[in-house]
């Protein structure tokens, strides 16, 4: 190994940790390839873009309309959808493809990221189709259909994703992927033990994590370097893809998705958390998600009949019209003080926190929102100030759906904010006294004149937080509501 090369490795492979879990989470095929089910054939085809080998299934219902289906990491790649065959192809068309560096296709010795993917999906549309289809996608498949029906949008007709992967900023991301489970499933009597290891382990994964947090732009040199992918990982398809995903950007995607979407979520997914799919709720008006309880990251294997049921239904069926709950009438001001697991749902002029933890607000509208030495999670909250919005001291705040529309979103001080789908409708950010820690995903900040994207690990500085977190804009925008 050369000297450079000895520097470039000791300077990227702490990061390979942050996909250690995604990269071989669903790496183990079966000792002898699955059989597809009888009319299904395979065969070959070339890239044009890359010149890579691409190997193709196809079977089904001869004229029905056409099915697209995208497998996500793991060297089964789209023999990952055999479950779910025999019922599809009864009345659809269904065309599956091996994804490069997965399976049967080839091995490219180049960086590989949804966006290429996307392209290659479109030519394979455009050279089987007259019309648009149906997109479906499994975890990096997700991602990769959902980057497509943005970049080719008059090839969808619909898109489906099961438990899609990536999404979520890099940090949090792996911090799920990382999580050691609780030990609810462990025997009654080893659970205390089980759950105090658990919370030991994940206790010092977290800080690790955030030691490298402010670093994980370094990922993207992992994934852009001929030299570390030479070094790395030239043989492995998944940490390739893996890397190609995570560096992926999605928050200018999910907003300007026009094709109607229809999710499908395990609800203990260890790769792909539910989180996920409720920030892609939240983000996209024509979405609808459904949760299978209990469920892991393969529902086409854990649970077959129930997720053949909703593939037919997503397919023909419409929309599900429903939204959240309407707040009510105002029910005041809301005080914790010194409790544990409080839920607020519905309208409050405000909710003031004080050394409160595990606290949850969920489908409410609220004045102000003042937490102190408290821990509390925000599912679909939207924050309507005459003031400052959010003011947090010495705190822990998880966030999925949040809007704020306020003359200033947040006054911080030492506290940790992990926002994802979000966002901030104010012409000020507001200020932080000393220093806190943001994890921000597939979020925006309008200040009234320019759309700023967050979507990145901040350690904030004392001061105004504007000048910091405004660093990649959008365009213009206004306060009006959209």
């Amino acid at each position: 190994m050369s000297f450079m090369n000895r520097i470039l490795f000791l300077c990227l492979a702490p990061f390979l940790f942050l996909l250690a879990p995604l990269a071989f989470a669903e790496t183990l095929p079966p000792p002898v390839p699955a059989p597809f089910p009888p009319g299904f054939t395979e065969s070959q085809v070339t890239d044009p873009a890359s010149g890579m080998a691409v190997q193709l299934v196809k079977g089904g219902k001869p004229g029905a309309p056409l099915v697209v289906l995208i497998h996500g990491l793991g060297q089964q790649a789209s023999r990952d959808w055999i479950p779910v065959l025999p019922a599809l192809a009864g009345q659809y068309q269904v065309l599956m493809f091996d994804l490069p560096g997965f399976g049967r296709s080839e091995r490219p010795d180049v960086a590989l990221s949804p966006r290429k993917y996307a392209d290659l999906v479109a030519w394979l549309i455009q050279h089987n189709a007259n019309e648009p289809v149906f997109v479906v996608g499994h975890s990096l498949g997700g991602a990769i259909a959902l980057r497509h029906s943005h970049d080719y949008p008059a090839q969808v007709k619909r898109l489906l994703l099961i438990d899609a992967a990536g999404m979520l900023q890099t940090t949090v991301f792996a911090r799920h992927l990382s999580t050691v489970p609780d030990g609810e499933g462990a025997p009654t009597m080893l659970r205390g033990v089980f759950a105090e290891g658990s919370r030991i382990l994940n206790h010092f994964s977290r800080q690790l994590q955030d030691l490298t947090a402010g670093k994980a732009g370094m990922l993207a040199a992992l994934a852009g370097s001929d030299q570390a992918r030479s070094l790395l990982y030239k043989d492995s398809g998944n940490i390739n893809a893996a890397l190609g995903l995570v560096n992926e950007d999605f928050s200018p995607v999910v907003r300007q998705v026009k094709v109607p979407v229809w999710m499908l979520w395990g609800g203990r997914d260890p790769v792909a958390p539910v989180r996920t799919g409720l920030a892609l709720d939240w983000l996209m008006p024509l979405a609808e998600l459904d949760i299978l309880p209990g469920v892991g990251h393969v529902p086409m294997a854990e649970a077959t009949d129930e997720t053949v049921k909703w593939m037919l239904s997503s397919l023909q069926g419409p929309l599900s019209q429903e939204g959240p709950p309407a707040p009510g009438a105002s029910q005041g001001d809301a005080v914790c003080d010194e409790r544990k697991d409080m839920v607020y749902r519905g309208h409050w002029r405000s909710i003031r926190l004080r050394h409160c933890a595990r606290v949850r607000i969920e489908d409410a509208t609220i004045g102000q929102l003042v937490v102190e030495r408290s821990t509390v999670d925000l599912v679909n909250v939207e924050i309507i100030a005459s003031g400052t919005a959010l003011e947090a001291s010495n705190s822990t705040i998880a966030a999925t759906g949040l809007r704020i529309r306020a003359p200033r979103a947040w006054n911080l001080n030492n506290s940790r904010l992990d926002l994802a789908a979000f966002q901030l409708m104010s012409p000020d950010l507001g200020q932080d006294r000393n220093g806190s820690f943001l994890f921000l995903s597939l979020g925006h900040w309008c200040d009234g004149a320019d759309e700023w994207r967050l979507h990145d690990v901040y350690r904030t500085r004392k001061g105004s937080l504007g000048p910091q977190l405004g660093k990649t804009r959008e365009g213009g925008c206004t306060l009006a509501s959209r």
